[in-house]
């Protein structure tokens, strides 16, 4: 059996828990995608719409957007490493039921239980990284983590193009079992064991209320989209807005009667984190809806395999690879806000240009647009350090709580963004093969002309919402002078 014991003298242990936790989240980054680049050969095997189809991605991150609460919860019951051992077996086990899935509807129901493990395993990752890192060197953590990450869909297209394309779309999933398995037995032997509080009580109100919000809201909001506001969908988003006002009721009750609520939600006096938490919403919202698109183009208008495609789309995780350091470099040096502002408006940028695309790009335009898009999507990855600036190492419970409730907005703003976006495409292309209709195109060439110009016009509301991004991130405070990290901060220092 390995010891920990062996590798200190070698390594610290704060990297030895960055290695733990990273193998962990490459596993979980890799799989979305894979699965992304399997999306259109499951649309074919099963013979579904886009509407449809995007469930497969939109169900997992419901799930996790719904779970991600008990995060805090299961730390301080379990301990901090059981917890995370729980979250990565949950989650290889929803591996194995996905690709033994028999139909669309089986598939869905997997991906609901995968994303149990999947939604505990986000904020356990930041909870660890974040314990183990004091504040100063949490721009570089994030650096190295945002590098491991970024291994996951820089490997991913090419790995998952050759899976799916040489042995069906089950292998999207099947590739976590080896992964699973490494990062398991790596977890047991590295991370501290720290005993849980048997005794904790379960905001079991708060949970309930915070779960059926969150289900609604990501249920009703894109089907307004896609059909318009009817009875049914008004109803059940008003029912939302009721359960997440109750939710937050029931956490300010507990806090005021001394209790651990489920989500602590003092931290949005914060001022840097409320606004940081803002502009990684809209971030989320616009890349994941992006990123669902892009293998679509490439594999169902621009006629690429599975495998072309992911080679083609590896250009943004090859781009952000090299430019991830560079942004931790200004964030541990000059502040997080730097980094991310400038940032943003290079997304905004990239993603206007996407309009660019054709039927018939070539293959280097394509290249050129996604490295542009990659690096300008790794300076806004430092707006995680942004919200949580003010907190210190040694706040613990501030810590699991403030990453939690970040990882909970990022949850539900991802599931959005597909299916919003992807609601959006199939309603402007919609639009578009009536009004060619009646200029007498071929059907073919109707449909694909059609599904071109719904993506542009996606494209152009993605660099929108991202220059809104770009405003609540300039609202985030700034000290004047030169940045200093907050553990070694006067506590007079002032912000503006």
């Amino acid at each position: 059996m390995l010891s920990l014991s062996r590798f200190q003298g070698r390594l610290a242990y704060k990297w030895w828990v960055m290695l733990t936790v990273a193998l962990g989240m490459l596993m979980s980054m890799m799989d979305s995608t894979i699965v992304n680049i399997a999306i259109p050969q499951m649309q074919r095997a099963f013979a579904a719409s886009l509407h449809d189809v995007q469930w497969i991605t939109t169900i997992y991150m419901i799930t996790q957007a719904i779970v991600i609460p008990l995060a805090p919860y299961l730390t301080t019951l379990l301990g901090a490493k059981r917890a995370y051992l729980w979250s990565l077996s949950s989650f290889l086990v929803g591996s194995v039921l996905c690709g033994c899935a028999w139909n669309l509807s089986s598939l869905i129901v997997f991906r609901c239980l995968q994303g149990i493990g999947g939604g505990v395993l986000l904020p356990m990752v930041m909870i660890l990284q974040m314990q183990a890192f004091p504040y100063e060197e949490r721009g570089k953590a994030g650096s190295v983590m945002g590098l491991a990450l970024m291994v996951a869909p820089t490997l991913g297209p090419f790995l998952g193009g050759y899976l799916v394309g040489s042995f069906g779309w089950q292998w999207a999933f099947f590739i976590n079992i080896p992964l699973g398995i490494i990062a398991v037995i790596l977890a047991q032997q590295v991370l501290k064991p720290v005993e849980g509080q048997a005794g904790t009580r379960f905001d079991s109100g708060g949970f309930l209320a915070s779960a059926c919000g969150t289900a609604l809201l990501l249920y009703a909001a894109p089907d307004m989209i896609t059909n318009g506001p009817t009875i049914w969908n008004t109803l059940l988003l008003v029912g939302s807005f009721i359960s997440l006002a109750l939710f937050v009721a029931l956490e300010r009750r507990l806090i005021h009667q001394g209790r651990m609520p489920l989500l602590d939600l003092r931290r949005f006096h914060d001022r840097a984190f409320t606004f940081s938490v803002l502009t990684q919403i809209l971030i989320f919202f616009v890349w994941f809806g992006v990123l669902f698109l892009l293998p679509i183009y490439l594999q169902a208008l621009h006629q690429e395999t599975p495998l072309q495609a992911g080679i083609i789309q590896g250009a943004i995780s090859l781009a952000t690879l090299i430019v991830l350091p560079i942004g931790g470099w200004i964030a541990d040096r000059i502040g997080p806000r730097a980094a991310v502002i400038p940032g943003l408006l290079l997304l905004a940028g990239a993603l206007a240009a996407l309009v660019m695309l054709a039927l018939d790009t070539p293959i280097w335009i394509l290249v050129c647009l996604f490295l542009f898009l990659g690096a300008a999507n790794a300076m806004t990855n430092q707006v995680g350090v942004s919200a949580l600036s003010q907190i210190k190492k040694e706040e613990g419970q501030a810590i699991a709580n403030a990453s939690t409730l970040l990882s909970v907005l990022r949850a539900t703003a991802a599931p959005l963004g597909v299916a919003i976006i992807a609601s959006f495409v199939q309603i402007r292309s919609q639009h578009f093969q009536q009004t060619f209709v009646e200029q007498g195109l071929s059907k073919v060439t109707l449909l694909r002309q059609s599904e071109l110009l719904a993506l542009h016009d996606s494209f152009l509301l993605a660099a929108f919402l991202i220059l809104i991004a770009f405003g609540t991130m300039c609202c985030v405070p700034r000290l004047r002078g030169r940045w200093i990290p907050a553990s070694t901060r006067n506590p007079s220092s002032t912000v503006d």
